[in-house]
């Protein structure tokens, strides 16, 4: 049976506050640049003075897209060890777990190939790059790292909105659609199903039969 809609959203809410957990633990060994405190103070400070009416839509959008390159080039680090967290956890991981990570497995649901076929880790590897925002991530950091401000500031707006488009469509189509398959799904033949019975449970039935 196909999961539902809901169990999918919680096992995703689960996946990203275990690696949101990981990704601060680590973030307190990296060493910060001393100016991104400055640079979080005074991103609050524009959206304060736009919330207050003191600047107009331009300028606050500006301000704010100016700071959010100077503030992705001084983390770009700490979003590379993300990527490697995400790439370690939804394609390593759930792998090797038979298409369950650990939101999944408490959900008790998995992925799986919609013809029954051996699931492969390049399925997962594109499927999360996709629906994890794996590549967006990918390609942002390098634009932060490597491309002046403007080719940053209007290609992470143009990847942003297409994967934000990519992803909207895909909730659309998992919450009200029959076959319940995001764009994700349809792409790579792959199908979110319930588990009906843990690995656990199945080897405990075998050892009382």
């Amino acid at each position: 049976m196909k999961a539902s809609f809901s169990s999918r959203v919680f096992a995703y809410l689960i996946d990203i506050f275990l690696i949101s957990i990981v990704a601060g633990l680590i973030s307190m060994v990296i060493p910060q640049d001393k100016n991104l405190e400055k640079l979080y103070k005074e991103q609050d400070a524009i959206m304060e003075n736009y919330v207050e009416g003191k600047i107009n839509m331009q300028t606050y959008t500006n301000q704010i897209f100016d700071l959010n390159y100077d503030i992705s080039k001084k983390t770009a680090l700490l979003s590379i060890v993300q990527i490697f967290l995400s790439i370690l956890y939804f394609c390593v991981f759930q792998f090797y777990q038979n298409g369950q990570t650990i939101g999944k497995r408490l959900l008790r649901i998995k992925v799986q190939k919609q013809n029954h076929s051996k699931l492969t880790m390049n399925d997962l590897v594109i499927r999360s790059s996709i629906i994890n925002s794996i590549l967006l991530n990918i390609l942002t950091t390098a634009l932060a790292l490597l491309a002046s401000k403007d080719i940053y500031i209007g290609g992470s707006l143009v990847l942003e909105s297409i994967e934000y488009i990519f992803v909207m469509i895909s909730v659309i189509l998992i919450a009200f659609s029959k076959e319940k398959e995001g764009l994700h799904d349809k792409l790579l033949k792959t199908e979110v199903v319930r588990v009906e019975n843990t690995v656990k449970e199945v080897e405990d039935a075998k050892c009382e039969s």
